[in-house]
């Protein structure tokens, strides 16, 4: 969190309350991050650029550096790319749009599409809880055999205790192991699935810095899990990461940072993998 130095608020003026705008805020409050206000309005004229100058007006009279963009291009998704991108935004925070079930069988639900094609982090803000002082919950893939995961793993670790740091907050660390071990992964040591994902997370441990009574390592699936551990622990703030597949392997597999956007109601940061994220040192030296 520290390297972001710019965050993208995705806004509808029409409301009465802004979630993503007052997150958004308060995070800039404590990185010092310039603020840019987005409302993606195909329909722009006079009193829709006042409602949203009076969203700005008391954040810009406490100190922080704001910008607004009233702007369409072509449909919400296509204008939030495209703004992220003119502005080099590190960050793009909106709310989460509620999905039925019926809906996402006939198109892709409009977060989904977001995440999978934004180069930054994605911020879904679904509570307006603070979170100084509140509890984190990251959520990784700790087989220790899967390299692609642990690529994410880090990603993920990294900016969980940035935030738990900037937000004085209590990191807890969740992963969810095989309820069954395949006759191709026993390599004859005697080794448990569970004992191999517990030997990674303590490996993290020692690199990050984390408390091992805050682990939560159980038997899965995640879709399960997670939603519970949240209930559990009362964690303000959901990390996770995210393949961002596209086309057949996106409908065949399914991504479960997707699947958990309609199942949790805290906030969520959604993570892809280094290679896939623009690197920050890029955009900061432009």
């Amino acid at each position: 969190m520290r390297r972001i130095t710019k965050i993208l608020a995705v806004v509808d003026t029409r409301k009465d309350q802004q979630l993503a705008l007052d997150r958004a805020s308060q995070i800039c409050r404590v990185t010092g991050a310039a603020l840019h206000i987005l409302a993606p309005n195909p329909k722009a004229d006079g009193e829709s650029m006042v409602r949203l100058e009076a969203l700005a007006e008391p954040l810009m009279a406490e100190g922080l550096e704001v910008y607004l963009h009233e702007t369409w291009n072509g449909s919400v998704i296509e204008t939030i790319i495209h703004v992220r991108q003119m502005e080099r935004c590190h960050l793009v925070v909106k709310d989460a749009k509620l999905t039925t079930a019926l809906q996402k069988a006939f198109s892709t639900p409009e977060d989904w599409s977001l995440l999978r094609r934004c180069r930054v982090p994605v911020l879904l803000a679904q509570d307006n809880s603070d979170w100084t002082n509140g509890k984190i919950l990251a959520a990784i893939n700790a087989d220790p055999r899967d390299h692609y995961h642990s690529v994410l793993n880090q990603a993920i670790l990294q900016y969980a205790t940035d935030i738990a740091e900037e937000f004085s907050s209590e990191l807890h660390l969740a992963t969810a192991y095989p309820t069954t071990m395949l006759v191709i992964q026993d390599k004859g040591d005697g080794w448990t699935d569970k004992d191999y994902y517990e030997k990674h997370c303590r490996e993290y441990a020692r690199e990050f810095n984390l408390n091992e009574d805050h682990f939560h390592i159980e038997p899965g699936p995640t879709e399960t899990m997670i939603p519970a551990l949240l209930k559990e622990t009362d964690a303000k703030l959901l990390i996770l990461g995210t393949h961002a597949r596209t086309g057949i392997s996106a409908l065949a597999i399914g991504n479960t940072a997707e699947h958990l956007i309609s199942e949790v109601k805290t906030d969520i940061l959604i993570l892809q993998p280094k290679h896939h994220m623009i690197p920050l040192e890029r955009e900061l030296g432009r």
